[in-house]
């Protein structure tokens, strides 16, 4: 109880000191939270979407696929297909579907960005389709000039009900009449692909799909039962087609839209590690140095009769309350980090749905982890330095910090920096362990090497310092003088400031680093694996037409053209990337 009062009394009057220390952990806690609400609670809200949108898909059929590979476009299905689905008892319901490469203009004819995302040409199924598709604004496109697109997409790039539009297809360009604005499901968006709707009548016309559709839907009949209209269907179809069920649907959509979730969290962790590392890092300056701080003090508690143990028990009880108190204000925070990414992503076109935030127990688990955690890590060594401060140093603070004074801390700051650099060596030149090793070994070894050096900052911090105040004595005389003094008189404060400015210098220089590197190592493999002038691409990342390279050649001014595209093939056993080119030209 005594050990407890004082720890309380003791944070309150430091209460600055443990606001920053707070501070610092709801930071790292909040990123951590952040990342595992958000891919919870965007896994969450489009699990609910996409199985809403299927809610009257009982089936789809659908060209097959020879292998499991995500990447792979399945071949469209013959048109006269749906004839053959209208003959089979139980079947109610048919909507044929068509998607392809639909790039929209802006009203000043540019390409409208979609950031990496799709620009799909859609068959519009009609109002209340089974697709889920829902009409926000407008009517329906009746006529072969007329179009809905998404209203994300619109109101972005200022187009409204009744703007001309113009909108490249892989066969060309046409112009069409805007006379409505559409959404997906409670949506005003697509997840940041541009989508654009045509009449059912000519959409194979305008898309380029005659005699073609991508995939049919089915609603069975009512009181048909499913299994049986699938089994019918199934032994109906020609080869090289399927059918599943509306759920499959769903749950393929589901597992595609938490890959790209996967790698927003993934980014989000990585920087969140970055910051408990700091975090942690500062944590345990700011503890060691108010340890310093509160020499007379803690010496006065033993000459009273406190044990060593029971020292040591206040400084870690300060730390957990601390850290208890941030990490729920982290995880508060976390819902924040969630709300503000969804709202960047929508404002650069995402379109997502709204978000019901999740916290599920996982993530208040990892969350305490890191806030708790880390600061209990963290304040070991402080606590331990504590403990050993002797009653005398009281009335000699001199003596207190002789004796927490580490006498190995020179061996064993050698021994880590070293093993460190040896561990960050092997891994980024052996890499015996292909590309996990290199991240476990170099990432890992320069991190060890960091706390080395960290560590034998105290060992140099009195020359050093004395070094390089020298020439600020001279020039500022008296208090140059003191300044140096100040920094030579105490190593491990002096050092602990460092340590703190090289954490933030080496994140920078880092970043810094690897992103020139990269940029120049992508530059010179593009220097020697491209000999062309100029290279057209556009942002979706979906290709071009062909009428692009039909265009280009018919130029005076071109010497050659090559188009290409690249496609995921299966030879064998074995699936890759194959890219298909003109090789003369090329």
């Amino acid at each position: 109880m005594i050990v407890a009062t004082l720890a309380r009394r003791s944070l309150r009057a430091r209460l600055g000191r443990s606001i920053g220390v707070a501070i610092a952990i709801a930071l790292s806690v909040s990123f951590v939270s952040g990342a595992f609400i958000l891919a919870d609670s965007m896994a969450s809200t489009f699990d609910n979407l996409f199985n809403g949108l299927v809610r009257d898909v009982d089936l789809e059929v659908r060209a097959t696929l020879d292998a499991d590979v995500t990447q792979a476009t399945r071949e469209p299905v013959d048109a006269d297909i749906v004839n053959l689905l209208e003959g089979i008892d139980g079947v109610g319901t048919l909507e044929p579907s068509i998607s392809r490469y639909a790039q929209l203009l802006d009203p000043d004819g540019e390409p409208v960005s979609t950031t990496g995302a799709p620009a799909l040409g859609v068959s519009w199924g009609g109002e209340g389709s089974l697709s889920g598709v829902e009409l926000k604004q407008g009517v329906a496109p009746t006529g072969i000039d007329q179009t809905v697109i998404d209203k994300v997409t619109a109101d972005r790039v200022g187009y409204s009900v009744g703007d001309p539009i113009t909108i490249v297809f892989d066969t060309g360009k046409r112009d069409f009449t805007i006379v409505g604005l559409i959404g997906l499901g409670n949506t005003d968006g697509f997840g940041g692909a541009t989508v654009s709707l045509f009449d059912p009548a000519f959409a194979q016309q305008i898309l380029g799909a005659e005699g073609t559709y991508d995939a049919v839907d089915i609603q069975v009949a009512e009181g048909a039962d499913v299994a049986a209209v699938q089994a019918a269907i199934a032994d109906a179809l020609p080869p090289r087609t399927e059918v599943i069920t509306g759920a499959e649907v769903a749950e393929e959509s589901t597992d595609a839209i938490g890959t790209a979730i996967g790698f927003i969290k993934t980014g989000l962790l990585i920087f969140a590690a970055i910051t408990v590392f700091v975090s942690g890092f500062i944590i345990s300056n700011i503890f060691g140095i108010t340890i310093g701080q509160r020499l007379r003090e803690l010496a006065l508690l033993r000459a009273v009769g406190a044990e060593p143990k029971q020292v040591r028990a206040i400084v870690i009880i300060e730390a957990l309350a601390v850290s208890v108190f941030a990490t729920l204000l982290g995880i508060l925070g976390g819902f924040g980090v969630t709300k503000l990414i969804v709202l960047a992503f929508n404002s650069a076109g995402a379109g997502f749905p709204p978000v019901g935030l999740v916290l599920r127990p996982l993530t208040v688990v990892v969350a305490a982890l890191v806030g708790i955690g880390t600061t209990m890590l963290s304040v070991l060594v402080p606590a331990w330095r504590a403990a050993r401060i002797p009653p005398v140093a009281a009335m000699r603070p001199e003596i207190g910090f002789s004796a927490i004074r580490a006498s190995t801390r020179l061996v064993g700051g050698a021994v880590i920096t070293g093993f460190g650099a040896a561990m960050f060596l092997i891994g980024l030149f052996a890499n015996p362990f292909g590309s996990a090793g290199l991240i476990i070994l170099a990432g890992g070894g320069a991190l060890v090497t960091f706390l080395g050096v960290a560590s034998l900052s105290a060992t140099v911090a009195r020359p050093v310092s004395r070094a390089l105040g020298a020439p600020i004595q001279k020039l500022f005389r008296v208090p140059g003088k003191i300044a140096r003094d100040n920094a030579s008189r105490s190593p491990r404060r002096t050092a602990r400031t460092a340590s703190a400015l090289m954490v933030g210098v080496a994140l920078i220089s880092g970043a810094a680093v690897f992103a020139s590197s990269l940029r120049d190592t992508f530059g010179r493999i593009l220097d020697r694996a491209i000999t062309a002038d100029y290279v057209i691409t556009d942002g979706s990342f979906q290709g071009l037409p062909p009428a692009v390279a039909t265009t280009l050649a018919d130029l005076d001014e071109i010497g050659a053209v090559t188009p290409f595209r690249s496609i995921t093939g299966i030879v064998g056993d074995d699936t890759g990337t194959y890219t298909a080119i003109d090789p003369e030209a090329y």
